[in-house]
């Protein structure tokens, strides 16, 4: 007979926990449910209120920018594959440029993409790149077509310690000051920390370099009487997402406090947060379609709860199979289920108040900045670290 009578349970604590837990053993030892993410981080299975600090929630707005790649080809069909991308609800599209595009390609790229609506982003692929070049031409055909330079949200994927062996830091100074005058929401300054990223336990390895990296940007344009503040507010940072769903949840969200540090460390304080777009790993791919989808959607979770800005999945079909447009329409929806199904855009900071991830995210904290300190005694990022 049901009762109107709400069931009464008695108190519990960890205590209780681990007394059920040691019978369920059978005598082995309750250690043993331990993970163990390195030499440095171990984590026990469960984290009361009483064992992990309470944390503010991270600042940041809330929600996630639909990313889409954009393939390669004609620019015909380059321009199609956008169009297409755009029908099917992204908000951010990434043009993965093979070869230096000139004055007459970028208007047949940009054919009917409205640029003030969405964010592009354009990633260089190529030898002898140069993205001061791309975004001269970019900007005279923002300004042909009539669009206000205030109202273009995006990037140029420029990362001189990654691409260059001479890095070209006074074109990009140029940008930065062109940008903070005429572009606010235009980011042409990024930290690619993909070639850091060897598995869940280097993950704080991976978060000391690249903030190492960021503030190595700071201080060479500090040097040359730049406000390390206004390159801040151009910068970005490109994590990947891999196999390991809560150490990938903890890496985002130690990303943001550890760059505030780094920044309040340049006499920046109340700086806008880390601005992470996240990338799913295609090495984690197979050439099972069904099975990449469960990967791909468990990455997705992944990186927004973590807290990025924006995200970029790889179609569906992995190995060395080419991309179907199945495969880039499950990319999109994707991030649409997690969207109008999860909800999870209506929070800054999904993650906050799990015991287990912020117990996770300040062990990250820790063993990175720990890291971090040691790069920077022996000199920073483009001493210490072979590039």
């Amino acid at each position: 007979m049901l009762t109107d009578t709400p069931t009464s349970f008695p108190p519990s604590d960890k205590a209780d926990w681990l007394s059920q837990v040691t019978k369920e053993l059978k005598g082995r030892d309750v250690s043993e449910l331990d993970q163990e993410v390195n030499e440095r981080i171990r984590l026990s299975p469960l984290y009361t209120a009483r064992e992990v600090e309470p944390r503010p929630p991270l600042q940041r707005s809330a929600g996630w920018e639909i990313g889409a790649y954009v393939n390669a080809g004609t620019n015909r069909e380059v321009n199609r594959s956008a169009l297409t991308a755009l029908d099917r609800g992204a908000e951010a599209l990434l043009y993965r440029l093979y070869r230096q595009p000139g004055t007459d390609d970028i208007p047949e790229l940009l054919a009917d993409v409205r640029l003030d609506y969405i964010s592009l982003h354009c990633a260089l692929r190529y030898p002898g790149q140069d993205p001061a070049e791309l975004f001269r031409d970019l900007v005279k055909y923002l300004r042909k077509a009539g669009y206000d330079l205030a109202d273009i949200r995006g990037s140029v994927d420029f990362d001189p310690l990654l691409d260059w062996s001479e890095p070209p830091f006074p074109p990009l100074l140029r940008l930065l000051d062109f940008v903070h005058r005429w572009m606010p929401g235009f980011r042409v300054l990024q930290v690619n920390a993909a070639g850091f990223n060897n598995g869940p336990s280097l993950a704080d390895t991976e978060l000391a370099l690249a903030i190492a990296k960021g503030a190595e940007y700071l201080q060479q344009a500090r040097e040359r009487g730049a406000e390390p503040a206004t390159v801040n507010k151009h910068l970005q940072f490109a994590f990947t997402v891999g196999t390991s769903y809560y150490v990938d949840i903890a890496k985002l969200r130690a990303l943001r406090i550890l760059w505030a540090n780094v920044l309040r460390g340049f006499g920046i304080e109340d700086a806008p947060p880390a601005f992470i777009a996240a990338h799913t790993d295609h090495a984690t791919l197979s050439d099972d379609r069904d099975a990449n989808l469960l990967r791909l959607t468990t990455q997705a979770l992944a990186a927004v709860t973590g807290g990025a800005d924006q995200l970029f999945l790889s179609p569906a079909e992995g190995g060395d199979r080419p991309a179907t447009p199945f495969g880039h329409r499950m990319a999109l929806n994707i991030q649409h289920l997690l969207r109008l199904e999860s909800g999870l855009d209506a929070y800054a900071d999904p993650a906050a108040g799990s015991h287990y991830l912020e117990k996770l995210t300040e062990e990250l904290v820790n063993a990175a900045w720990d890291r971090f300190r040691t790069i920077e005694a022996q000199g920073g990022f483009a001493v210490a670290v072979e590039v």
